[in-house]
């Protein structure tokens, strides 16, 4: 195991140690460091939302999540949800196993196939619930809201704003578990720095992420969006990521130049179902005229890894590190 894995390797328990210091039990956090945080919280506590203020009573003890982020989070925190959504049956990220497994949680779980069930939720009678990262809040908030407080990004923002952090951060101070957050965040970005101060070549380099969705090529790296994965690595952005954004970030086969950079990255989060497969795309003749192709400076990241980039949490960051820093190395001879 090198270096850098390790530390992540390390990381990982470090979170874990943090989240087991500070909660315990199935659903929340322990008396005794209820009283060391609940204090800094400030409850009641009010927080706002794009639909309207949200009070928190006191430090809740039942937790119910809605996405597998906000899965994430608890468990890094060291709760226990009683509730938590299961699409189709699947089995959870490896991460995530490995937390629950090191835990000793035994979940609680609905089909979230067709959506949030609001009877499983109401029926789990939680005390708040967990939606820093719920894509169909605009159609889920009022029904949440009406069966607990509900924890989500604040009034003037959108879904996109936060980071895994601002998420990890935002949780911690509506559980009362603001220390805990702090030192998992501390943790996560201990890591990323000692890969960056450990591969000093990798600082300035100009480097694009590319998707390759089924109906589209995705600039990922766009100016304005979340590229702190790759920046806190010591990379930068190429002056193309500037002619993109979060409402236009399409690149057609045609223009495809437009992904060089000093290094560039592929992802196939969908496997062959992408617009172009990883042969297709290899045998194009535009995408071999690109310089980070003909020097051997690109590379082409699976499923395992192109998915938690795209919806990071606490626990999945250290796990995506491991495998990023040593598909930097083979990419960047």
């Amino acid at each position: 195991m090198n270096t850098i894995m390790r530390r992540a390797t390390v990381v990982t328990a470090a979170i874990m140690a943090a989240g087991l210091l500070a909660g315990c039990g199935a659903a929340g956090p322990s008396e005794g460091d209820a009283a060391d945080t609940a204090g800094s919280a400030g409850y009641p506590l009010t927080l706002d939302t794009p639909w309207g203020d949200t009070t928190i009573e006191s430090q809740p003890k039942k937790v119910a999540v809605v996405s597998s982020v906000d899965l994430d989070i608890a468990l890094a925190l060291g709760v226990e949800p009683i509730l938590a959504p299961q699409y189709a049956g699947n089995d959870f990220e490896a991460w995530t196993e490995t937390a629950l497994e090191d835990r000793g949680f035994e979940l609680e779980t609905y089909d979230s196939t067709d959506g949030t069930d609001y009877i499983a939720i109401a029926a789990a009678e939680p005390d708040v619930i967990l939606a820093t990262s719920g894509w169909t809040l605009d159609d889920d908030y009022e029904k949440l809201a009406d069966i607990a407080p509900v924890v989500t990004w604040g009034e003037g923002q959108e879904l996109t704003d936060l980071t895994w952090a601002d998420r990890t951060m935002l949780a911690g101070k509506a559980l009362g578990l603001e220390h805990a957050a702090q030192q998992i965040v501390g943790d996560v970005d201990a890591a990323f720095a000692e890969a960056a101060a450990t591969h000093p070549e990798w600082q300035g380099q100009t480097l694009t992420y590319a998707v390759m969705h089924p109906s589209q090529i995705s600039y990922v790296t766009y100016d304005g969006s979340d590229v702190s994965f790759f920046t806190d690595l010591g990379f930068v952005l190429p002056a193309a990521a500037s002619d993109f954004s979060d409402a236009s970030n399409s690149v057609s086969i045609e223009n495809i130049d437009v992904l060089d950079s000093d290094v560039l990255l592929v992802g196939y989060p969908f496997g062959d179902e992408g617009i172009l497969t990883q042969t297709a795309l290899e045998s194009n003749a535009l995408f071999q005229q690109l310089s980070a192709v003909q020097e051997g400076r690109y590379g082409i990241l699976g499923d395992d890894v192109a998915s938690p980039l795209a919806y990071p949490t606490p626990l999945s960051q250290p796990w995506v590190l491991d495998r990023m820093v040593t598909q930097l190395e083979d990419t960047i001879k």
